[in-house]
């Protein structure tokens, strides 16, 4: 009987300690929660957006389905037109973010591809125009034909580059698009 006794008096203060532990574990979960200092993100503030410039020399953008591109057998040619900043740029993290929308304006030439894609660049450089960072990006769009004519029309397409950088002295941004020589010869 002593020895059940003992049995019984150990189990009680096994759960009476477990419970303790219980409780102060929620207790502490509760006040602490799930943030601590070190994974608490920092505010993100705004910050002024930097001058935007396009490349002279790769504003237009042309596309051949063919092996070797010429005037006559063009598929699309495209520019870029304009662009503006429809959110804040902000810093947040040791991050600066700069969401730059862009207007394209592409002219299919013939009715062969229906998706397309432009490929782009972008040059941040800082206050003494030294290069800082260069980032790419592929903007895709499909052209869609008039039904009634059966013919492509010109086509005004608006895409958002997010454009990241851990560099805090950013002062400006050249875009362009990516050309490899043979369109740049036939672009000049």
């Amino acid at each position: 009987m002593l020895y059940k006794q003992r049995y019984i008096n150990t189990n009680k203060i096994f759960v009476k300690n477990f419970l303790y532990f219980l409780t102060y574990s929620f207790t502490l979960v509760f006040l602490l929660g799930c943030n601590s200092k070190f994974t608490t993100k920092q505010a993100s503030k705004n910050i002024d957006c930097p001058i935007i410039f396009f490349s002279s020399e790769h504003r237009n953008y042309i596309h051949s389905n063919e092996k070797v591109i010429s005037l006559d057998n063009l598929a699309f040619k495209a520019n870029i037109n304009n662009f503006k900043f429809n959110v804040s740029c902000k810093k947040s993290n040791n991050f600066e973010l700069y969401p730059l929308d862009i207007l394209f304006i592409i002219e299919p030439l013939t009715s062969k591809q229906s998706n397309i894609k432009l490929p782009i660049y972008t040059t941040l450089l800082d206050q003494k125009n030294n290069l800082i960072d260069t980032q790419y990006f592929s903007i895709e769009t499909e052209i869609i034909n008039n039904q009634e004519s059966k013919e492509y029309s010109i086509i005004e397409h608006i895409s958002r580059l997010n454009i990241a950088t851990n560099k805090d002295n950013v002062s400006s941004i050249i875009i362009g698009f990516m050309l490899d020589n043979e369109k740049k010869d036939l672009l000049n």
